[in-house]
């Protein structure tokens, strides 16, 4: 007779050989969007003409085009925003006026830029590829986006998300299946313990330096009780640039976040939260349903744990 010990992990092992074989039978013809407009730009650009393309066109990445080779080299996302902009100060430079940050934006082609923060090469996926091999892609480079390139062609089809993945494998998978119809406490999914936040009355500037650092997509902001006051998201970013803010690096982090957000809830309508009665299926439709694909568990308004899509597709795919 197998003990509850040996049934839950069965069960879990049942829930990752089923995702897996899901996304292996899954083409990415499937995620091509309809409109495959996609922004192109040169290396050879201005910073500042990258952040005003960028924000012009609405895009949530861009893709970096080498005419001497005539090849696509790299991609441009919120995240690489968010770095242009830190690396515009220092920590005996953060009064510039407007017109040094231009300046400085104008003098520094993407090129150099990117030279000088390594980033070489360009991670893609093919549309003859499966949803499992680029999602494993997404996870292990720590990427949200990701290219769909037609080498034949030399041809940019459209920008794979994450969230466009979750919201596939919900729609076409997990809202049919009772497979996920079980408690979420029998999965170790998230992180606990280490949460990486921040001071509520951090700058500006310290703020997006820990989320630079470490490659967050979203800072909790605690008050002095350590309770979450806001969060700061990446998607933030080109708002944040758009309305001038970066332009005061001293700022309080918190009444940035509150002008970023127009309903005044400093971002914390923007996640789900995890409750005890939560299944992974529940669980997986609120990560999905939430603005910003993240849930968090808070215990008397403090942060306990969170759970981001990577974290999802990380514990349920299996080689």
């Amino acid at each position: 007779m197998k003990s509850n010990f040996e049934g839950m992990e069965e069960n879990k092992q049942s829930v990752r050989a089923s995702v897996s074989k899901f996304l292996e039978t899954e083409l990415l013809y499937e995620m091509l969007p309809n409109s495959g407009q996609v922004l192109v730009l040169e290396k050879g650009l201005c910073l500042l003409d990258v952040i005003e393309l960028s924000l012009s066109h609405r895009q949530e990445a861009a893709i970096v085009w080498d005419p001497s080779t005539m090849d696509f080299i790299g991609i441009v996302t919120d995240r690489d925003m968010l770095n242009i902009i830190i690396s515009q100060y220092n920590q005996d430079d953060m009064e510039l006026e407007e017109s040094q940050i231009v300046a400085r934006l104008k003098n520094k082609t993407l090129e150099s830029w990117r030279q000088e923060n390594s980033q070489n090469g360009l991670h893609f996926v093919t549309p003859d590829d499966n949803l499992f091999i680029a999602t494993k892609k997404l996870k292990e480079n720590r990427l949200h986006r990701i290219p769909i390139i037609d080498q034949k062609e030399n041809m940019v089809l459209g920008i794979l998300s994450i969230e466009a993945v979750l919201r596939f494998f919900v729609d076409n998978y997990v809202s049919n299946s009772s497979l996920f119809d079980v408690s979420m406490q029998e999965f170790s999914i998230g992180t606990s313990g280490s949460i990486i936040t921040a001071p509520s009355n951090y700058s500006l500037i310290q703020a997006l330096g820990v989320m630079a650092k470490h490659k967050l997509s979203s800072l909790p902001l605690l008050d002095d009780f350590g309770r979450v006051a806001g969060v700061v998201f990446l998607s933030d970013i080109p708002q944040i640039i758009r309305s001038g803010l970066y332009l005061n690096p001293q700022s309080e982090v918190l009444s940035v976040v509150e002008q970023v957000n127009e309903n005044g809830d400093y971002g914390l309508s923007r996640f789900g939260i995890l409750t005890s009665e939560d299944t992974l299926k529940s669980m997986i439709q609120k990560l999905a349903a939430s603005p910003e694909r993240k849930i968090y568990r808070l215990v008397d308004g403090k942060l306990d744990m969170i759970i981001t899509e990577s974290d999802l597709f990380g514990y349920l795919m299996v080689e």
